[in-house]
């Protein structure tokens, strides 16, 4: 009789990186779209006396870098194909 190896094969690993993938890509996604500042944070930021300008710049800035590594690395994913 054939004993079958322990273990997992490379389609269902495969399959369960695609998942985790379209999982954190999902997430990034709602988080780039979401709004900088909502109106509670920008109250709250002016009565404490925070320039809310200088975060809202600062936020703005972080998310294109996000966005510019996320291309780069489709960019490279598809170059791989």
């Amino acid at each position: 009789m054939k004993k079958d190896k322990a273990g997992f094969a490379l389609v269902e690993l495969l399959l369960v990186l695609a998942v985790i993938m379209f999982i954190v890509f999902k997430v990034f996604e709602a988080y780039l779209k979401k709004p900088l500042l909502g109106k509670e944070e920008q109250t709250l930021m002016l009565e404490q006396g925070i320039d809310t300008a200088s975060v809202t710049s600062t936020l703005s800035s972080t998310r294109a870098k996000l966005k510019d590594i996320q291309s780069k690395h489709i960019e490279q994913l598809d170059a791989i194909k």
